[in-house]
């Protein structure tokens, strides 16, 4: 949008009588979100179909829970791996070509990348590299789920607040899902 039209759009906003013109989205019009690409594994690796379909359940609420993180932040969150696998089949190859290449579009449009997790698979690999082709920022996260956890962690230290001792079953479950990058 030029500057004549954010004008005459901010000018009718202040004769209709709002405060400031907005999007829907509660973006001004003058700035939009900053694009994130999201770079997590989505195929499953376990050969043992229970495992599969447990292990495609997780990489999907991964990938959501990046996505909720971000949109939080008031940043769109770019994740092709769930958008096209609504609607192209990913065991079929041409349709898994065709969403990759979609995919690879939306990191061009992306201002970031944000790699969730240790483990990278081998489309997240090429994912990665194509970003540092384009010489746009990568940043290694923890998986999402951990991340409330970490931030926590750093609050109360930096304003030393003592948080209270896990249980066995927390740290349990802390150390499953340390072991969970295979």
């Amino acid at each position: 949008m030029n500057a004549e039209r954010m004008n005459m759009a901010n000018a009718t906003a202040k004769i209709e009588g709002s405060k400031e013109a907005r999007p829907p989205g509660g973006f001004p019009l003058a700035s939009a979100p900053k694009k994130i690409f999201i770079c997590s594994p989505y195929r499953p690796t376990a050969n043992d179909p229970p495992c599969r379909k447990a292990q495609m359940e997780a990489n999907i609420q991964r990938a959501k829970t990046a996505c909720r993180i971000l949109a939080t932040m008031g940043v769109l969150p770019l994740a092709p791996h769930l958008y096209f696998t609504q609607f192209l089949k990913d065991e079929d190859a041409q349709e898994r070509a065709t969403g990759i290449r979609f995919g690879m579009e939306w990191l061009e449009a992306a201002d970031e990348v944000w790699v969730f997790g240790e483990t990278i698979s081998e489309g997240m690999a090429a994912e990665i590299k194509r970003a540092h082709e384009l010489q746009k920022p990568v940043c290694n996260l923890p998986e999402p789920g951990r991340m409330v956890e970490l931030l926590l962690k750093r609050l109360s230290e930096q304003y030393h607040i003592p948080m209270e001792d896990k249980t066995e079953e927390q740290k349990e479950a802390a150390e499953s899902e340390e072991d969970n990058g295979e």
